[in-house]
């Protein structure tokens, strides 16, 4: 890792996601014509836009691969409410109901077994988007590159905190669960940035419902415990808008840089006005077309990759321009109109 943050390193994850963004969508011969496919996504809570987005890409996908090879693949999404009981429940249910395929975000890493143990079973393939699990057997697993993309936020947390003469001040965060592989690797890769920048993450509170209102009534408590702190990292998009709602209420914009992980319309915005100072986020969209391919691809007896790394894009208010058409294709869907884009057939 290099600390360098220069126009071409910046753009190195929208470039990447460019490369990946037209999933293969594959015809496989010997598939009936108008056999149904029934798949079910098994989602930690859909009160969080980024596993709708997630979910959006899943039937962007299943809707092409039906067309292109005269299929029909439904996708029925089960909320686990971010209850691992609710998401054992469901595992049940799919299996019961007969489902072909199982694609699942689980609640936490060390929850997901118990669900993988349901599947394996009844013989049912399971697909992991993201989070990850402790053990237990599955086909694929389809993970954002979490430790590489909150490392370079870091750094421009703590290229922010120089420019504003914060060089070496305290930092706070407000972080995923880290029984979740992937909120380990964002806490690893942004402690690094942060300590070889001069500073340290102070205090941290992790997120439970993960709500705008439950961050933003954290964000003021971590800012009036640590009133010397001039650093603020955030491990999801409502933690970033809670954060940043804190921020103001608490009279503290010119006092706290905010950079964040993850991206919606709304944290968009807050780049575009120069509040929010950048964020790593994550592709929810491809990673739902690249769940829903890899799974057709086991039903048919392929091949499929045992992980696939899906690039964080690095925004910050500089290359937003630039980054933006990306952002509205693989991380979240075009609002209102057309609805969202469509998954492009490999060229």
């Amino acid at each position: 890792m290099t600390p360098s943050l220069d126009r071409r390193s910046v753009l190195k994850g929208a470039a990447a996601a460019g490369l990946m963004a037209p999933v293969a969508l594959r015809g496989v011969t010997g598939v009936r014509a108008q056999e149904t496919i029934e798949v079910a996504y098994i989602t930690p809570g859909l009160n969080v836009p980024f596993w709708k987005y997630l979910s959006d890409g899943i039937k962007q996908t299943a809707a092409q691969l039906s067309a292109d090879n005269g299929v029909t693949i439904n996708v029925t999404d089960y909320d686990s409410r971010n209850s691992a009981e609710t998401q054992l429940q469901n595992a049940q249910d799919v299996v019961t109901a007969g489902v072909n395929v199982i694609i699942i975000s689980p609640t936490d890493s060390s929850t997901c077994p118990a669900v993988l143990e349901v599947a394996a079973e009844a013989e049912v393939p399971v697909i992991i988007a993201d989070i990850g699990t402790d053990s237990g057997d599955y086909k694929s697993f389809v993970i954002s590159t979490n430790e590489q993309g909150a490392y370079e936020a870091g750094q421009v947390l703590v290229n922010e905190m120089k420019a504003k003469g914060f060089e070496g001040a305290d930092v706070l965060m407000i972080a995923i669960s880290q029984a979740r592989q992937n909120g380990k690797n964002r806490t690893k890769g942004v402690t690094t940035a942060v300590e070889e920048g001069g500073s340290s993450i102070v205090q941290t509170l992790q997120s439970e419902d993960y709500t705008r209102a439950e961050a933003q009534g954290q964000a003021l408590d971590l800012m009036t415990a640590n009133p010397d702190a001039h650093g603020f990292f955030t491990q999801h998009d409502e933690a970033t808008l809670g954060t940043w709602a804190a921020i103001e209420d608490s009279g503290n914009t010119d006092n706290v840089i905010l950079v964040g992980f993850d991206g919606s319309p709304e944290s968009v915005e807050l780049i575009r006005q120069g509040k929010l100072r950048g964020a790593s986020m994550q592709q929810p969209v491809l990673m739902g077309r690249m769940s829903m391919d890899v799974a057709y691809r086991v039903l048919q007896g392929d091949e499929v990759e045992a992980e696939t790394s899906v690039p964080t894009i690095l925004v910050t208010p500089d290359n937003l321009a630039e980054t933006e058409a990306t952002l509205q294709d693989t991380v979240f869907p075009v609002e209102g109109g057309s609805g969202t884009p469509e998954a492009s057939p490999e060229a």
